[in-house]
């Protein structure tokens, strides 16, 4: 396995995507949605009031659907599509945006199950190309093998004189 490299998204793309997920709050009636890397890291949120604890909600979601994934191979599917988790007062819907990134969701006992399906593979359809968009862009990126010592020496010589 590779390393993996950062997603890297420009100003015009985030706002598009933060737009995606507003709306899908809005027509969903989902609490709080976010966009997680597969690795855990946590992209981006929109939220209706004080979210979950969003690092470790990306962290777990992202090893809950890793998991998902493994149980489909061994029942020889080739993937589940989502994950669903149905609570007392609290439910969470993960789906795959595309192989790197998921959109996670939470919304309560009130909001139905199909509205969050449906306009949830509706915002995946709308986000997949933003993200397959940064993705080829990344490739373009022309960035040297000395960028990370010069960019570190940059920040040692504006604190040198900080105790």
């Amino acid at each position: 396995m590779g390393t993996r490299k950062a997603l890297v998204f420009s100003n015009r793309q985030m706002r598009r995507v933060d737009e995606i997920l507003l709306r899908l709050r809005e027509v969903s009636g989902s609490r709080f949605i976010a966009l997680v890397s597969t690795s855990g890291q946590p992209i981006t949120s929109c939220s209706l009031d004080v979210g979950p604890d969003s690092l470790s909600l990306a962290s777990l979601a992202a090893s809950s659907f890793a998991a998902t994934q493994q149980l489909a191979e061994i029942l020889a599917e080739k993937e589940f599509t989502l994950l669903f988790h149905e609570g007392r007062d609290s439910n969470l819907h993960v789906a795959p945006v595309t192989e790197r990134v998921l959109l996670v969701l939470t919304f309560g006992r009130d909001t139905q199950l199909g509205r969050v399906r449906l306009y949830t593979s509706r915002a995946v359809e709308a986000l997949a190309p933003i993200f397959v968009e940064a993705e080829l862009d990344e490739e373009d990126l022309a960035i040297d093998k000395d960028y990370s010592a010069r960019a570190g020496q940059a920040i040692e010589d504006l604190f040198v004189d900080v105790e």
